[in-house]
């Protein structure tokens, strides 16, 4: 019964008018409804034939109709699925949103043939892999991209989610978004800004003097970190504070006593990276990490001396200033050798260095060949 009708219809598509073609369509769809969880991919195939020939002969609106019956029909036929795609938004709706027979490569290819509108209902997709989202947050435009981000369903690699933290400088409601992901962590973001950090500069190096961008960079991804990265601390205020105290001198060690003295966490943090020649970020986990033996190898390294480190340690909290604390403290740092402090603080900037190569070539494989969409 099944192949007797399909023949029919195939002969007689040639002839047919618009209106015969539309019920020939509304048949061949209900007879494939009724039966498609029957069918072997062999049958289905053949609908797939007949079915695609019918509805590139017939108006839009059964078109539409076509692609809202198939959508949620789990061995829907793939060639008319695709097909449905790529037509006009209002055809391709049901699919692009619904349809499980859409492969990451199918939406790939319809996120890079079509515009805004395809790629917006993509995005509204239950799950959404890492391929296609790279895709729609390196192309999209600034709707798409808060439309994917949105989504809990959506999965990033470190590229797209470097791509969307780049995006998120300059966007303080995807900011807002990005941090009510679940799947976005501190640590993960702090990498994702030291990429964007990287991919900025690529772009401005041959524009801005070195020195002035990486000032420039520092204090633009400390103050994203600051809005993104919960409980992140803005240290944008204290570099101010530094930069003015070291354009009039250098900075010494009873700079460091006088702030770590007014409990001046972030000015203390930030004079601690300058004398030292670290990041703000190492110069703060020295502060944040459980163990303080790291904050004391520095000082030994840079010949700051206990008084001054006592008052250091302190800023790491009541716990950490408890008085067998400090004993032992006091008595691992006397004991500590400069030229073995030395070396350990040698091996934390080459770690440094490999982590922001690291990042260098994430920002370069970030560059990519897909072109955002101008509209």
């Amino acid at each position: 019964m099944v192949y007797g009708l399909i023949e029919d219809l195939e002969s007689a598509i040639a002839r047919s008018s618009q209106s015969r073609r539309t019920d020939h369509l509304r048949r061949v769809t209900d007879l494939f409804l009724r039966d498609a969880p029957a069918l072997s991919e062999e049958q289905v195939d053949l609908f797939d034939v007949v079915i695609a020939r019918l509805a590139n002969a017939i108006e839009a609106r059964a078109r539409m109709d076509l692609s809202e019956r198939l959508a949620e029909v789990p061995n829907a036929p793939r060639g008319v699925v695709r097909s449905l795609a790529h037509d006009e938004i209002g055809i391709a709706r049901p699919v692009l949103t619904r349809s499980e027979r859409l492969s990451d490569d199918d939406l790939v290819a319809v996120a890079l043939a079509k515009g805004r509108e395809h790629m917006l209902a993509i995005s509204e997709r239950r799950a959404l892999t890492e391929p296609v989202t790279d895709v729609l947050v390196k192309r999209g435009d600034r709707i798409v991209v808060h439309a994917v981000a949105g989504n809990p369903g959506a999965r990033f690699s470190d590229d797209g989610m470097a791509t969307l933290a780049e995006r998120a400088r300059a966007d303080e409601a995807l900011r807002n978004v990005l941090t009510e992901r679940d799947d976005v962590d501190p640590e993960r973001l702090r990498q994702l800004m030291a990429i964007a950090k990287e991919t900025v500069r690529n772009r401005l190096q041959d524009e801005t003097p070195e020195g002035a961008l990486d000032h420039a960079l520092e204090i633009g991804t400390l103050g994203l970190e600051a809005e993104i990265v919960p409980g992140a601390r803005d240290y944008r205020p204290a570099i101010e504070i530094v930069d003015a105290l070291e354009a009039e001198r250098p900075l010494i060690e009873q700079d460091l006593m006088d702030f770590a003295a007014a409990q001046k966490f972030e000015e203390c943090v930030c004079t601690v990276a300058r004398m030292a020649d670290l990041s703000i970020q190492a110069a703060e986990r020295l502060f944040d990490e459980g163990d303080a033996e790291l904050l004391l190898v520095v000082a030994r390294a840079q010949d700051w001396s206990w008084p001054t480190l006592r008052v250091m340690l302190k800023l790491r909290g009541d716990e950490a200033a408890a008085p067998h604390l400090m004993r032992k403290a006091k008595e691992t740092f006397e004991k500590l050798k400069p030229k073995t402090a030395e070396r350990v603080l040698h091996f934390l900037k080459a770690r440094e260095a490999s982590q922001q190569r690291a990042s260098r070539k994430a920002a370069a494989r970030q560059g990519g060949n897909i072109k955002p969409l101008q509209m």
